[in-house]
């Protein structure tokens, strides 16, 4: 098993001795796009701002540039948006003997470990965040194991989603079970989107380790990996990207997607080809993104206010509809679009979580389990064989 101090602390194994490097390359703005990172549209001409200001790093979409518009102009405060491409660019960000001075970022699932050991993140106190309380909060979201440890808070749900099984309803039946992508009227016709981690879980649920991932030994690890050659063989085309997995469907190429964004059918459906989800038996592998405060922040009280605004019912509403994913707000719901809502089949959460679970990351160094690093060159083992 790799160390890790051959893979640090990147999920991708980034070199911990170049951050400060790749850093002030993207704070001087050259070559920003190639380490995944760009400025948000709303960049202050100044930053002392009366009511304070924020510099946040996050995912495009939930860093509320437009939700927040009113709030921010109300108060007088200014914020700079960032927006990473993955979360090794936060992890770059805050790494080192010199860290990027920001004031709110973001963590996937799985992240709060590597985070937590890596000294990153700060305590929040939920006193100063009203709008995340057990009363208003989806119950799977409030004070996870995720988010919530030592008897502390250290990270707040934002936004959640899926990526589940796609497919063309005029060509084939409904799955209900991974194995029914086996079906032999879809030879050459199933295809993988190059999302690995979205996959990984379910690659080991279909080898029956999904009570065991994400630590899996060699020998399963292994196996896994051979039960899925299956699926491959089924495949002619492999989905460089959930855009290409539209385009195959919308094509005619492929009619089913072993694991896409749910928001695909509603992409398809622009183009003129109507496809539709289907949460098979062993459930949908879920997603959710969490924003922390960073130990370089430096106006904590208005950063907590930040997240209490992004609780707030209708913004947690406006930002799921562009980002088409699931609120953690309750009381947002009902301000979702119809489609949207019944997407994600609120009415029934408790029995979709009963089999859609919250999984975390491979560990980055261990001499028991397979390591990320490893799950990374086996995914990329699989891609090549298409």
């Amino acid at each position: 098993m790799k160390k890790e101090t051959e893979t640090g602390y990147g999920l991708t194994g980034i070199d911990l001795d170049s951050i400060s490097l790749k850093r002030r390359t993207f704070l001087l703005g050259a070559a920003a796009s190639a380490v995944g990172l760009y400025v948000g549209s709303f960049v202050p001409s100044a930053f002392a701002a009366a009511g304070g200001h924020l510099e946040i790093l996050g995912w495009e979409g939930e860093t509320g540039d437009a939700e927040l518009a009113d709030w921010r102009k109300q108060r007088g405060i200014t914020v700079r948006s960032s927006y990473a491409s993955n979360q090794d660019d936060i992890t770059a960000r805050l790494a080192g003997s010199d860290p990027v001075q920001l004031d709110l970022t973001m963590y996937a699932l799985g992240y709060e470990t590597i985070y937590q050991e890596m000294g990153l993140l700060k305590a929040i106190d939920t006193s100063k965040i009203p709008n995340y309380s057990q009363e208003n909060t989806v119950p799977l979201f409030y004070k996870g194991k995720r988010w919530f440890w030592d008897g502390k808070q250290w990270g707040v749900p934002l936004l959640w989603g899926m990526n589940t099984i796609v497919y063309n309803p005029k060509n084939v039946k409904k799955p209900t079970e991974y194995k029914d992508l086996l079906d032999p009227k879809l030879k050459g016709k199933l295809t993988f989107v190059d999302d690995g981690t979205s996959n990984w879980s379910l690659i080991a649920i279909i080898a029956g380790y999904g009570d065991k991932f994400p630590n899996l030994t060699r020998a399963e690890f292994d196996d896994a990996f051979e039960k899925l050659k299956p699926y491959r063989d089924q495949c002619r085309v492999f989905a460089a990207s959930s855009g290409d997995a539209v385009s195959l469907l919308v094509s005619g190429e492929v009619d089913a997607v072993f694991s896409a964004s749910a928001n695909t059918p509603s992409e398809t459906v622009k183009r003129g080809v109507t496809t539709a989800l289907s949460v098979p038996k062993e459930g949908a592998a879920l997603w959710c993104d969490a924003l922390f405060i960073p130990k370089t922040a430096k106006d904590v009280p208005l950063a907590l206010e930040f997240i209490n605004k992004t609780l707030e019912a209708d913004t947690q509403a406006k930002m799921a509809t562009t980002m088409f994913s699931g609120v953690v707000n309750q009381k947002a719901v009902p301000l979702l679009p119809a489609d949207l809502r019944n997407t994600f089949d609120y009415a029934n959460l408790d029995s979709f979580f009963e089999k859609s679970k919250l999984y975390g990351q491979p560990p980055l160094s261990s001499d028991k389990y397979v390591t990320y690093a490893e799950w990374i060159d086996q995914w990329a083992n699989f891609k090549g064989s298409f």
